[in-house]
């Protein structure tokens, strides 16, 4: 009866250690660029779901059809001095390769995650009419290691032809995340008396 319990009371205790995550990835902004003759009607917003999480709304128009999309990833950290300084990403992805699995570059596997999940961004290229993602967020599950706690600026510019000059400058987002450990809820004893 005792072994019962011990084997209970371990599940239990390692149930919360293992399945709650230590780090959370809270979108604090987020703002949407376009690019006259490209894409119209853009609308951005963050809906906040609890104190660990909020969700960005995205919607889009292209005005034509985009053939070879490419994406620059750069990566912000906010420091002391409040200023936002380049942290470690600086990369451009070809997103038709990604979407087409013809390339596994590891931040466009991230993004390819992110796309499947969460919005309409998920087939082969061309691209063309209304964009959209929904409930958008960043999970724990979608970065391999755990940044250092702070608030990062991730700055995605969209690109048609990058790999022929001149590349065409489509639009662009910008998320506004803040690593941090996650917020508990705090249990209100009562007492009976």
């Amino acid at each position: 009866m005792i072994s019962i319990a011990k084997v209970v009371l371990i599940s239990c205790l390692s149930w919360k250690v293992l399945c709650e995550p230590s780090l959370v990835y809270k979108m604090k902004n987020i703002e949407c660029i376009t690019i006259p003759g490209f894409s119209a009607n853009a609308s951005c917003f963050i809906k906040a779901i609890n104190w660990n999480k909020a969700v960005a709304q995205m919607d889009v128009d292209l005005v034509r059809p985009l053939y070879n999309i490419s994406v620059r990833l750069q990566v912000f950290k906010k420091d002391y001095s409040n200023q936002f300084q380049p942290f470690l990403i600086d990369v451009h992805i070809n997103v038709c390769d990604i979407l087409s699995r013809r390339s596994f570059i590891p931040y466009g596997v991230m993004i390819l995650r992110v796309a499947e999940r969460f919005s309409n961004f998920n087939h082969s290229c061309p691209y063309a009419g209304h964009l959209l993602a929904r409930g958008a967020y960043i999970d724990e599950t979608f970065i391999p290691i755990s940044p250092p706690l702070g608030l990062y600026k991730l700055n995605i510019t969209i690109m048609e032809n990058y790999l022929r000059t001149p590349a065409a400058h489509v639009g662009g987002i910008v998320w506004y995340v803040q690593t941090m450990q996650p917020v508990k809820k705090k249990i209100k004893h009562t007492t009976n008396g």
